[in-house]
């Protein structure tokens, strides 16, 4: 089942185009990773998809619908989209501000309750939950907002259908955290997710995506598996980066080292 798809997808909210004919196809299960350098057009692509930019050609589908013809609570309920910053500057706990993600369900406190402790065990905030949030600090404060889109997608039979995009979802983590984060989008994608993630680390993107977008200026330039997308030519052309890319000695998933 197709859940996100954009054909030749262009946007110019400023006048001059941003993005330029990006297509793309992900289905239910799958992991996106989005990659290129700084300005590249990575975050302007998420917030096309969530609405924030418009498109000036092209073609967005959201599960074979465009994005306007969804009622809003339902497109909600399906759609999750942590960026970079969250500021929340209120006194509110950390079970509190996960509960914001329930904001668009009908399901009940009791129903709430139970998606709040998943989540909680998922992102490993179990021991947080009761704290203020502005008292966290960054790293604890990301792992409570990826809880809180967790929740908002949540639901106990099946994930299938649902969009999450993840915009550096791992910046301010420690190595422990940011392995445990990446567990808990495979959970998610075992479920029926489809996810689409930011991430600059790219030996990160390499274990976790079945797929890989390299933008440049605004433009799609490399598409595939990252096996096959991530080669030393990419890296010298897109990134002027001298690299080695070997075999990952357990995974054999690409591994990217500075030359």
């Amino acid at each position: 089942m197709s859940v996100l798809s954009l054909k030749n997808a262009c946007t110019a909210p400023w006048g001059a185009e941003l993005l330029h004919g990006i297509s793309l196809d992900l289905a239910a299960g799958n992991i996106l990773g989005l990659v290129g350098p700084n300005g590249a057009g990575k975050t302007s692509l998420l917030n096309t998809i969530v609405g924030d930019i418009p498109l000036r050609r092209g073609e967005l589908l959201l599960t074979n619908r465009p994005p306007e013809n969804w009622p809003r609570r339902e497109l909600a309920r399906s759609l999750a989209y942590l960026p970079q910053l969250s500021l929340l500057n209120f006194p509110y706990t950390v079970e509190e501000v996960i509960l914001l993600g329930r904001s668009p369900h009908d399901t009940g406190s009791t129903v709430d309750r139970e998606v709040l402790q998943e989540v909680l065990q998922l992102t490993d905030t179990l021991a947080l939950r009761g704290r203020l949030y502005t008292q966290l600090s960054g790293g604890e404060k990301q792992r409570v907002q990826l809880a809180r889109v967790f929740a908002q997608i949540w639901q106990a039979d099946s994930l299938e259908g649902k969009l999450l995009l993840l915009d550096e979802p791992t910046a301010a983590l420690d190595i422990q955290h940011q392995q445990s984060t990446a567990s808990a989008i495979r959970n998610l994608a075992g479920r029926g997710c489809a996810v689409v993630v930011v991430i600059h680390d790219f030996n990160s993107i390499s274990a976790l995506a079945d797929q890989v977008v390299v933008l440049d200026n605004g433009k799609q330039v490399a598409h595939g598996n990252p096996r096959e997308v991530f080669t030393e030519s990419l890296f010298a052309n897109v990134f002027s980066a001298d690299v080695v890319i070997i075999e990952h000695p357990c995974h054999k998933q690409a591994m990217i080292i500075p030359r």
